[in-house]
Order: structure tokens, then C-alpha cells, then sequence
């Protein structure tokens, strides 16, 4: 796996699940796997399959998640102008099409989330932001569907929890 850029706030997320998941996920399934086990046959004893399957999926999570943990470029978006598009800003555009704005948060890849109107960095609309200023406009296409945006507002991104 490649070295992807990531930004502090989505590392810490990531790093925070992962300690949950070995300090309590982790350890609560291995004690109800215990006592299922305990109930004797485990081939038709539904805790005890269903214990070790949480368990297979915790351990499958854990794992992805150390992979990205170890495999990431954090980087601190404090530390990069927002005056044009970067990573970790926060961009407002308007469809010259359906004269509609629509914000962008331009992230890593693994920090994505289409609810929450977070873009890779290196998706089609990210890749066509990034260095922008306010006034570009640009052009991309998606699935043969033709975009054009242009842009009002660059900022860096704050989360707002």
C-alpha cells in the first residue's frame, strides 16, 4: 500500500476506533466467546458463532485500519495556505448549470464521505480543485456526465463537532 495523504483529524479518528477496538471491542467478544464456549457443543451454539464471527470482523478491521495507520502522510492542514484550494480546505462552488452552491471538503482517500460532502483528494472534482482560486471555473466529467463549477469561496476546512 502507498503512502496516502491523510489529514490529523481523520488519523486520530482512525487511531482512536483502532484503540477501541483492542481495549473494549476486542476483549468483550473474547470473554462472551469464553462463555459460549462454555455451554458446550460449539457447532450448533449460536453466542459461541456468532462471539467468533465479531471476533473475525474486529480482527479484519484491525487490521485495514493499521495499514492505513501505518501506510498515511498525516498532514497538518494548519500548516497550508488556504488562499487557493488544498488539501483540507473547504471549497463552496456554483453548478453554472443549476446555478445551485455546493461545498466540498477535499480530504484523503480514506477519510471520504459523500454525506458529509468530503472528496478525495485524488477523485475527479478533487483533482480538478486543487490549486484553484475563487473565481476559476472548472470542468469534469463523471459517468459521461459533464460538470461545471465555478468557484466562490476557499477556506480551510474546521470541523464543527
Amino acid at each position: 500500500m502507498q503512502n496516502n495523504l491523510i489529514t490529523q483529524e481523520g488519523f486520530h479518528s482512525f487511531v482512536d476506533e483502532f484503540n477501541t477496538l483492542v481495549k473494549i471491542e476486542k476483549p468483550h467478544w473474547v470473554k462472551e466467546k469464553e462463555i459460549a464456549a462454555a455451554f458446550g457443543d460449539r457447532s450448533e451454539n449460536a453466542e459461541y458463532i456468532s462471539a467468533k464471527e465479531m471476533l473475525r470482523n474486529i480482527d479484519k478491521r484491525l487490521r485495514f485500519l493499521e495499514k492505513i495507520i501505518n501506510n498515511s502522510e498525516v498532514i497538518d492542514t494548519n500548516n497550508l495556505l488556504h488562499d487557493k484550494v488544498n488539501f483540507g480546505s473547504q471549497v463552496t462552488v456554483i453548478d453554472l448549470t443549476t446555478h445551485e452552491k455546493k461545498i466540498f471538503i477535499i480530504v484523503g482517500t480514506f477519510e471520504t464521505n459523500p454525506s458529509q460532502n468530503k472528496i478525495s483528494n485524488i477523485s475527479p472534482l478533487g483533482k480538478q480543485l486543487l490549486g484553484k482560486l475563487i473565481g476559476d471555473e472548472i470542468e469534469f466529467i463523471i459517468n459521461e456526465t459533464t460538470y461545471d463549477y465555478e468557484i466562490i469561496s476557499v477556506e480551510k476546512y474546521i470541523n464543527k463537532k
